[in-house]
């Protein structure tokens, strides 16, 4: 009887002890479920501020291209319709002669051309005169509203042409349609290609504004400027290189 109430109290003593061990090893595991947990909310905060940093950086940049400037820093250039003056760069130009207006012109004269002005003007090489020179024109180019509607459309489409001397007649540049302003700056070049023909001397320049029609181009304005004229006369006056002069000596 002794022996069996040994046997049961062993029995329950071996239970007690595996259970114990049991809640120590359950115990003794660390869990990885907190740090896949931080090392998530790491995650979706970098992915987060690195979506700010970008955004940010998209502001940066619609900022500046509504500023005018690149996003490199650099301001954006433009050059409207001959407006701007990059250096003369017309001295050894090809010239071919510019497109002739639609005639009979339509004599509309007003005061619109406000100066014209020789500018990049090169000496000539006996210093007599200019061998080389560009217009600077301000004028009001405003034609909002000067067609007549049987036209299609009122609005006009000024431009510039450069004429040489009154008799002569001729047309030597014609820009482009320029834009409209009522006190603009334009520049003109004209290629010296195109007046050699008139050798040295005064010649009387003269830009007229035009408006461009269908059937007939219309005067607003005319300006002329005189100017003393000495095209260089390129090898005709050098003297004879140390070659020729060998060869003449034989």
């Amino acid at each position: 009887m002794r022996f069996r109430n040994v046997a049961v109290v062993a029995v329950a003593l071996l239970v007690v002890l595996s259970g114990c061990s049991a809640f120590g090893g359950t115990g003794a595991e660390p869990s990885n479920d907190s740090e896949t947990d931080a090392n998530g909310m790491e995650d979706v905060e970098d992915g987060e501020d690195e979506a700010e940093k970008q955004e940010d950086g998209e502001d940066e940049e619609t900022e500046q291209l509504d500023e005018g400037v690149e996003p490199n820093g650099t301001e954006n250039e433009t050059d409207d319709d001959g407006g701007g003056d990059s250096g003369n760069t017309t001295a050894d130009a090809e010239w071919t002669p510019p497109e002739e207006p639609n005639r009979p012109l339509e004599d509309k004269r007003e005061d619109r051309i406000e100066r014209v002005e020789f500018v990049d003007k090169e000496p000539a090489e006996d210093g007599e005169g200019y061998s080389n020179f560009n217009l600077e024109v301000v004028a009001n180019t405003s034609m909002e509203n000067v067609d007549p509607p049987e036209h299609g459309d009122v609005v006009g489409e000024p431009y510039f042409f450069v004429k040489i001397n009154e008799d002569e007649q001729k047309i030597v540049e014609r820009t482009g349609h320029v834009r409209m302003e009522e006190n603009g700056t334009y520049h003109i070049e004209v290629r010296p290609a195109g007046i050699e023909e008139f050798g040295e001397g005064a010649l009387t320049v003269e830009v007229f504004l035009m408006d461009e029609d269908k059937d007939w181009d219309d005067i607003y304005d005319a300006v002329g400027k005189d100017v003393q004229f000495n095209p260089d006369t390129g090898d005709e006056n050098s003297s004879p290189t140390d070659d020729e002069s060998d060869s003449n000596d034989t």
